[in-house]
């Protein structure tokens, strides 16, 4: 019962937030020779966070999760690429935008873009990680960002978070839930509102 209260609590605030707050699409330089669209969902804080989704979803897949960022303070940028290039040029844009602290947080195939710009170099601003079901990647040297995985028992794409999570440079933790759902799937579990309030707890540190 305590699930259900709390996913209806989530569903009604994402209805009362929809109207509230809207988004945008963006364009994104790659290089300045690429350009690519993404969707941005606008906030007044001063925290940033990119969105990189996992094969089969688009950018419009976080729309949900973006407008309870949204409710909470935080701006999002959700790519439609999710290549390093993107993951990079996605940063800039919301250091552009003004925001002094940026999250990362991408699933599966996602996350791999995502460690894959990390291992690259991200500017200062980046302070966490989050990354759902994610595959391979190395974030060794990342020892000034905060990295959260997340995965569930049985998913098919295990082996290659606890790699990554093996390689990952301290500060790192590891959460583990039931069953076999994968990457942003998680959210539609009945452990979805404790995910979200895990994300949240890490964006407010």
């Amino acid at each position: 019962m305590r699930h259900f209260k709390h996913t209806l609590v989530c569903a009604i605030t994402a209805l009362m937030v929809a109207p509230l707050f809207g988004q945008d699409v963006v364009t994104l330089s790659i290089r300045d020779v690429i350009e690519r669209q993404a969707l941005l969902f606008p906030a007044d804080g001063d925290t940033g966070v990119l969105l990189a989704h996992q094969s089969g979803k688009d950018a419009q897949s976080w729309t949900g999760f973006a407008q309870r960022l949204q409710y909470e303070g935080y701006a999002s940028i959700a790519l439609e690429s999710i290549s390093t290039e993107d993951v990079m040029s996605g940063v800039e844009h919301l250091r552009q935008a003004g925001k002094t602290r940026i999250a990362l947080i991408g699933g599966s195939i996602g996350g791999g873009g995502i460690q894959s710009a990390v291992s690259k170099g991200v500017p200062s601003e980046v302070v966490l990680v989050v990354l759902l079901g994610t595959a391979s990647g190395n974030m060794a040297e990342a020892n000034s960002i905060e990295k959260l995985f997340v995965i569930t028992e049985n998913d098919f794409f295990s082996a290659q978070t606890y790699s990554s999570y093996d390689k990952a440079a301290d500060p790192k933790d590891l959460v583990v839930y039931p069953g076999k759902a994968h990457g942003q799937e998680m959210f539609d579990e009945p452990y979805g509102p404790q995910l979200v309030d895990l994300i949240l707890r890490a964006l407010a540190n």
